[in-house]
């Protein structure tokens, strides 16, 4: 079966790595993968990589005559928020609305409640089966007092806080060093479960600090089955409150006011459009899921230079081209997929797949060979088998990748280092800030076909394993690889306001030469799969 996978261990055509590797393929804990439309027409893919952990990838296909692109991955902690819209306030409070849509232009959630009033209190009921914790989502500021929290009218639940200035009560300090710093969190309670009411209020002036507290969501524990761990659809005639937040069409979106939606959602990716009745920002950055970057838009499946009778094409996707799509089939647990028009938008089970046929063309349409595309994804792991049928008469293999791994050494916008070290079969490691300021570089793996990132994003460490190599097909014209990586591409450093972007890549060399006959066969594959550690 063409695409099958199993995590840990092994699938047709190769073998479980042994050695120093091992721990960059093993299973994290993940139970579930779930798909929703993405932007632009492409797809988004969500694939558990540990307990309450995802990854989310994006499948680009601005030109839906071209198959699915795999070009960017984030990282997210899953938690079912209940944001202000979720609450029931009582007293004083001042209703606060972010002034943008990423971390430096953005202070608060979309929607934020903030007070001094001892009076004032906000409360909501969180509920789950399974065991969780608790976090209050805040802004932190200079001026920022306690935040009482009580949990079924009282604190003896209230497990992860004390009380940190003999007020008489468990509470928080809601003082940041740096004023306006955007979504703080801290976690309350541990080993929840069933409902619970929570309840949030002024608990009085801090020192550091003043006489006001800025409040942005509650968020216990989550997984990609559970129903608050991504904003609700976009609905049509519906009310929403300033600042409240949807998604449609893989954009999230926050309502510039309070009304009544109208007919058909938003579909601009950017800036403010209207969905006909009411405005709403296109968010990069909503208060949940809150995302971290680790890799940059580039092709994963496949890429492949050819030289067609000294014309130069090059082939892979949305990001080479000259990938012409004839056929699609999308399941999820071997059902075909249906986009779901309510909750939260995910359709979940454990295993989806992704089958597309295309053909590779020349600049004017001529067809060259056909290349089927299976993407097979379970929790952690993305595994894609190729198998390319030469069509044309003859033409010539420049390169051909394999497999490939983008991934960022600095993530500008948080200001944080993501990638340390790359490591190779052979146990080769490539430390990452040797190549500050460098570009041109490229470190080379002779015969390798197995290589590993070490990374970490806001509250995690995380491993990325990738392997790639032939599959047992007769008459395969690829059988020798190895693997090189570019450090830093771009020439950057760990500052400023750009990424520092690094690629590495797993290369086929043709069986035999570099010529390939009408009938000739390629086939092979590559596997990624994410963890948590520690």
């Amino acid at each position: 079966m063409i695409g099958f996978e199993l995590s840990p261990g092994a699938g047709p055509g190769r073998a479980p790595q042994p050695g120093p590797l091992a721990p960059f393929f093993a299973h994290g804990g993940g139970q579930s993968v779930a798909l929703a439309p993405g932007m632009d027409g492409g797809l988004t893919l969500w694939t558990e990589i540990g307990p309450h952990h995802a990854a989310c990838l994006r499948l680009d296909q601005p030109d839906p005559g071209t198959r699915l692109s795999w070009r960017k991955t984030e990282l997210a902690a899953l938690r079912n928020v209940y944001p202000i819209g979720a609450m029931t306030l009582t007293g004083s409070w001042s209703q606060l609305q972010t002034s943008g849509s990423g971390h430096a232009a953005s202070y608060t959630g979309n929607r934020a409640i903030s007070t001094g009033s001892t009076g004032a209190s906000a409360t909501v009921l969180v509920d789950r089966v399974k065991p969780y914790d608790l976090w209050i989502n805040y802004t932190g500021r200079t001026s920022g007092g306690y935040v009482k929290v009580e949990i079924d009218g009282a604190q003896d639940l209230v497990t992860e806080i004390d009380d940190p200035a003999g007020l008489g009560f468990k509470a928080f300090s809601s003082y940041a060093a740096a004023d306006l710093t955007r979504r703080q969190t801290i976690k309350v309670a541990s080993g929840l479960t069933g409902a619970h009411e929570v309840r949030l209020s002024f608990g009085g002036a801090a020192n550091p600090g003043g006489g006001a507290i800025m409040v942005e969501a509650v968020a216990t524990t989550g997984s990609l089955s559970d129903p608050y761990i991504l904003p609700p659809l976009w609905q049509p005639d519906t009310p929403y409150q300033m600042g409240d937040e949807v998604q449609f069409g893989g954009v999230y979106y926050a309502a510039r006011a309070t009304g009544i939606s109208g007919a058909s959602g938003p579909d601009h990716i950017s800036g403010v459009g209207s969905d006909g009745a009411l405005d709403w920002r296109a968010d990069d950055r909503p208060t949940y899921p809150e995302c971290m970057t680790i890799d940059y838009a580039s092709e994963r499946e496949y890429a492949a230079q050819l030289d067609v009778g000294g014309d130069i094409i090059e082939v892979g996707g949305q990001t080479h081209g000259h990938d012409a799509l004839l056929s699609q089939a999308i399941t999820v647990d071997g059902v075909p997929w249906v986009p779901a028009t309510t909750g939260n938008g995910l359709t979940v089970g454990g295993q989806a797949a992704i089958v597309e046929t295309t053909s590779w063309q020349t600049g004017s349409g001529g067809q060259l060979a056909t290349c089927q595309t299976s993407r097979n994804i379970t929790p952690g792991t993305v595994h894609h088998t190729m198998q390319v049928q030469v069509t044309a008469a003859s033409f010539d293999v420049a390169w051909l990748y394999a497999g490939m791994l983008p991934f960022l050494r600095w993530e500008s916008e948080v200001g944080t280092t993501v990638v340390d070290t790359l490591t190779a079969e052979g146990d080769s490691t490539v430390v990452l800030s040797d190549y500050a300021g460098q570009t041109d570089d490229q470190v080379d793996f002779p015969m390798a076909t197995v290589l590993g990132v070490s990374g970490a994003v806001p509250e995690i460490n995380f491993v990325y394993g990738l392997e790639a190599g032939a599959l047992p097909v007769a008459a395969n014209r690829l059988d020798q690889f190895d693997a090189f990586v570019l450090p830093n591409i771009d020439g950057r450093i760990e500052g400023g306001a750009a990424d520092w972007p690094a690629k590495a890549y797993v290369r086929a060399h043709p069986l035999g030469g570099v010529t390939w006959q009408a009938g000739d066969v390629a086939s092979f594959y590559n596997r990624h799969v994410l963890s948590v550690v520690g």
